[in-house]
């Protein structure tokens, strides 16, 4: 059974989060049973062990709406944007917990109604004056005392700003807005925009279009898929997660990862035009020790300190095998790597997930390396059980460079 064998009804409950979701998200779960994966094992015990008797925390994701001199917010912007961020939580649980991570989402902060809290930021230029390319750090700086006068400090909270630079004419849409996000383990800030046709509900229209300026003319439900899916995208940014892609086999039966070109496809199976988005294993277990996640600060406060010495690779037929010792100061509770041919940035990085042993030992098996115009990257990186990895430490990593010939034959070496 997929979502799509659900009655609409429940479809949309799911999506929006009414009470009604509880029963059709257990239900979908069930049906899709995992395996236990005894490096998801490995991982909860040495987090557990790590945050017992830790307080939990109290963090939330926070919202701010940017509205230009001559807009007003986008109608029933309150409503619509707590059933997208709901939906987006319900998928971040939903793809951790396939995976054997406890997980509730992501932590919105509501009022007494169960609304998101939405804060209204004034820009200081009409909507023309604003740019996708160089009005981030702008408008970023009008969020910034808004949300400090509430008690919320950009540097020590995750915040997303949804901006009134998305249009719609009734017949084409565009935006001229920011499109990105960044972040680390103890904050991190991303930028979406919000449109008129902006609805979880929509992600189920097929029979009403619309001409977009990037993507051409496509349905209410594409549209959706598209830009709910880049919120869901650049939150992974402002949860510290980079980008990857998926490998042959999970684009075969599992669809496009979130953090590669996901953000395109998020619920498309709904409409039965594809196998939708996921959240690699890799993206689950480093969003794990995220205190937005773990609703633990524990080791924040100090500097992790991380090496990889004794680092050994072998090559058979191909296969790549990565094994080494650690030092870190904070307990690891697993390994991935990137394999990241040149040229298109990281986002055709697939990934992959190896084996910490109590000793301070890893290994990691990298099978088919993507083929790389020049030398392709490799990057090993440990996973802290406080989530400093998501500061991209350097300590935390080791790099290998990697040749693939025109007869498939592998070389690795570590930079």
């Amino acid at each position: 059974m997929r979502i799509m064998d659900f009655p609409l009804t429940t479809v949309l409950a799911l999506l929006a989060g009414s009470s009604t979701a509880t029963t059709a998200l257990a239900a979908d779960e069930a049906v899709r049973p995992t395996a236990a994966d005894p490096r998801v094992t490995y991982a909860r015990q040495v987090l557990a062990a790590y945050q017992q008797g830790a307080p939990r925390n109290h963090r939330a994701l926070h919202v701010a709406y940017f509205c230009p001199t001559d807009c007003t917010p986008a109608p029933d912007y309150q409503a619509r944007l707590t059933q997208v961020l709901e939906a987006i939580s319900r998928f971040y649980a939903t793809q951790m917990r396939q995976y054997g991570l406890p997980s509730d989402g992501i932590p919105l902060d509501t009022n007494t109604a169960g609304q998101v809290v939405v804060h209204l930021v004034s820009g200081k230029h009409p909507a023309s004056e604003y740019s996708e390319a160089k009005s981030a750090d702008e408008i970023r700086n009008d969020v910034q005392p808004v949300m400090e006068a509430v008690g919320v400090e950009l540097r020590n909270n995750h915040v997303v700003v949804f901006t009134r630079l998305g249009h719609f004419d009734g017949t084409n849409t565009w935006h001229n807005s920011p499109y990105c996000g960044m972040g680390w383990a103890n904050s991190g800030f991303c930028w979406q925009f919000d449109s008129d046709l902006l609805s979880v509900p929509n992600l189920l229209v097929t029979n009403r279009w619309v001409t977009d300026r990037q993507y051409g003319h496509i349905t209410f439900g594409r549209y959706n898929s598209i830009f709910i899916g880049g919120t869901a995208h650049e939150l992974g940014h402002c949860f510290g997660l980079p980008h990857n892609s998926q490998s042959d086999e999970d684009l075969r039966t599992r669809g496009h990862a979130l953090m590669g070109d996901g953000n395109r496809h998020l619920r498309e199976e709904l409409r039965g035009e594809g196998k939708g988005s996921f959240l690699t294993l890799a993206h689950a277990l480093a969003l794990a020790a995220n205190p937005l996640f773990s609703h633990v600060e524990k080791g924040l406060d100090e500097k992790w300190e991380c090496t990889l010495d004794q680092c050994e690779t072998t090559v058979t037929n191909g296969t790549v095998r990565i094994a080494g010792r650690f030092k870190s100061n904070q307990p690891i509770y697993g390994v991935i790597a990137y394999r990241d041919p040149t040229g298109h940035g990281d986002y055709d990085a697939p990934t992959s997930v190896g084996t910490v042993m109590p000793d301070d030992t890893f290994s990691i098996t990298l099978d088919s390396l993507p083929n790389a115009k020049s030398d392709g990257e490799i990057r090993v990186c440990l996973l802290s059980a406080s989530g400093q990895h998501l500061n991209a430490a350097k300590a935390s990593r080791a790099t290998f460079s990697y040749e693939v010939d025109a007869d498939g034959r592998v070389e690795v070496q570590r930079k």
